[in-house]
């Protein structure tokens, strides 16, 4: 199934990778939520080494535990490749550069995002 997709979002506690890098087709955006502890993975860690743009919520966090980790500590990617999120908001900028690119997102839960994102909704909804 992950093969057809062109967005995958991973929300499991899931202690061992169920996506694998060869699943994964050019533009597909996946969002990995659920590595936020210790232990947690969800993605082969060559999913992160070799995606076109590399996001984290929090770049501390998502090296220390989050699904970036385990492509970090392997060698496999530089933390200098990762953009945090607040960083590529507040200056507006596109990281996508072509329909084919692979992006994914790293979240390990950051409350101030959290809650403005809440609030944006909330805003736009009401």
């Amino acid at each position: 199934m992950a093969a057809q997709a062109n967005l995958i979002v991973t929300a499991t506690p899931s202690r061992g990778p169920l996506l694998q890098r060869g699943w994964i087709r050019p533009g597909t955006h996946i969002t990995a939520l659920g590595a936020d502890g210790p232990g947690k993975q969800e993605l082969d860690p060559a999913i992160a080494a070799e995606a076109d743009v590399v996001v984290a919520d929090s770049l501390a966090q998502c090296v220390a535990y989050g699904e970036l980790s385990h492509a970090v500590n392997a060698g496999l990617l530089a933390p200098s490749r990762i953009v945090e999120l607040g960083d590529a908001l507040a200056q507006g900028r596109s990281l996508r550069r072509s329909d084919d690119q692979i992006t994914l997102a790293d979240l390990t839960g950051i409350g101030v995002q959290d809650a403005a994102i809440a609030a944006s909704v909330l805003e736009q909804t009401g």
